[in-house]
């Protein structure tokens, strides 16, 4: 009976888990902007029907022709227009057969099925942006460390289930801190191996500190990518529990029908986790986290070019040769209709580039007791606090501005017409999960660490 619900209780858990692992799959995308999706549609439907299916189908916060303001924001004064008028090209490509939209990254899947609901509804033509490749190396190096660690445990087949669902979890979400948690978590579940059958099994796989330190590890790698593939990996945990759960009550039924059973004499309380054979592999798994960490280094670098079926279209691009409004445009067309009312009428050249550190300033004369005295007062600053604000003024806005989609790509990028872009990933976000991945390094070298100061000695002997 008790075989019977663990089997049960099982199958509910591994179904569970596989629907979420195949519902939830992701695979990296290259886009032309950092952020966004281009979504182009020909300019024989009308903006008011595509808008209408994008909202259909749940996008949110697009940002097309008709949702720009004059100004952008309300209390800038627009005394010079040509900003205002170049913005617009966003919305077209070079040829003017297109009207482009930008949809948010996180509303890629919806922009997907919005394409074809167009296409279907209309019979125009329309796309979107991006190139998706499946990274085969990274859930490569997780077969690999499956297969090493399979081959060295003791009871290969207490390995081989539990050790399945982080293989497939790879598959599912091949991305580099996905990999180096599943890198871990194969480790612990290699590390419980040699515990198996023991008395106080469960327990023991809790009172480990090489276990625990290796759980928490991949499970906090997982939430620090994201929420949603946090809240995956304790569905992975689980599944992989329940797998140790259902070989246990397989073991206790045939126990039970087998007239001679075997008992160890210590308990797994008894037996050292970590010892000579299985600090080796400890160490070892530096091998595919350093290999991770060198891949995910060369692939910030190592761009992919993602297009839109030959069309020209507003690309970002570093050849400085800017013929669309770009950020830095932005800041300059704020900063001269900020500085217009204090300028003087004869300045010959009103629409020049600010240049950076540059100030306006005003006179103050004061009566005091040594007469009249001058004063200057600085009221613009032309440096990164003034742009900084002017950013933060348009991530507020309640509306989809076009300067929304260029401080997305960050500073000194020019923008020009091109059939494709370089896709890069914010490097912010790459410098962030770099870190992560040298921490997921560093824990079996800490762990081995922690074996060779302390726990080495005690158990040297043991097999």
């Amino acid at each position: 009976m008790r075989f019977k619900l663990s089997l049960i209780g099982s199958a509910i858990v591994f179904l569970l888990v596989a629907g979420s692992f195949f519902t939830q799959r992701s695979i990296p995308v290259a886009k032309i902007w950092s952020n966004y999706s281009v979504f182009y549609v020909e300019n024989s439907v009308p903006e008011a029907t595509v808008l209408f299916y994008l909202e259909q189908s749940g996008c949110r916060d697009v940002i097309s022709l008709s949702s720009q303001k004059i100004p952008p924001v309300e209390r800038y004064p627009s005394v010079d227009s040509s900003y205002l008028t170049k913005r617009l090209d966003y919305f077209r490509d070079e040829e003017s057969k297109y009207r482009l939209y930008y949809i948010p990254e996180q509303f890629q899947g919806e922009a997907t099925k919005a394409v074809q609901q167009i296409v279907k509804g209309t019979g125009a033509a329309a796309g979107l942006d991006g190139k998706e490749r499946y990274p085969w190396v990274v859930p490569l190096v997780c077969l690999v460390s499956y297969l090493i660690l399979l081959l060295a445990s003791k009871k290969k087949g207490v390995f081989m289930l539990p050790g399945i669902f982080p293989l497939i979890f790879s598959l599912s979400q091949p991305f580099y801190l996905v990999a180096a948690a599943v890198c871990l978590m194969l480790l612990a579940i290699y590390l419980i191996n040699g515990l198996w059958i023991r008395r106080k099994f469960f327990t023991a796989i809790f009172r480990s500190f090489y276990i625990d330190v290796l759980i928490v590890a991949s499970l906090g790698l997982l939430f620090a990518s994201s929420i949603v593939t946090g809240l995956l990996g304790v569905e992975l945990f689980l599944a992989v529990a329940m797998s140790f759960v259902l070989m246990k009550a397989l073991h206790d039924y045939k126990e039970y029908r087998s007239a001679f059973t075997f008992l160890p004499i210590f308990s797994a309380w008894q037996i050292p986790v970590v010892y000579k054979k299985t600090s080796r592999f400890v160490l070892g798994t530096i091998l595919p986290l350093s290999a991770l960490l060198a891949l995910f280094f060369v692939s910030t670098f190592v761009t992919t070019v993602s297009s839109v079926q030959g069309l020209s279209i507003p690309t970002p691009d570093g050849s400085g040769a800017s013929s669309l409004p770009s950020a830095e445009d932005y800041y300059s067309w704020v900063w001269r209709n900020k500085v217009f009312p204090y300028r003087s009428l004869n300045d010959s050249s009103p629409n020049e580039e600010p240049k950076n550190g540059e100030r306006v300033t005003i006179s103050r004369f004061m009566q005091t007791e040594r007469g009249i005295q001058k004063s200057v007062d600085t009221l613009f600053t032309y440096n990164d606090k003034f742009r900084n604000g002017l950013k933060d003024e348009i991530r507020k806005l309640d509306y989809g501005a076009i300067e929304k989609l260029m401080i997305s790509q960050g500073d000194g990028v020019s923008v020009s017409y091109g059939s494709g872009a370089e896709s890069k990933s914010d490097s912010q976000h790459n410098g962030f999960n770099m870190v992560l991945l040298f921490a997921s390094l560093c824990v079996p070298l800490f762990l081995y660490g922690i074996y060779f100061g302390f726990g080495r000695k005690k158990y040297e002997n043991s097999k």
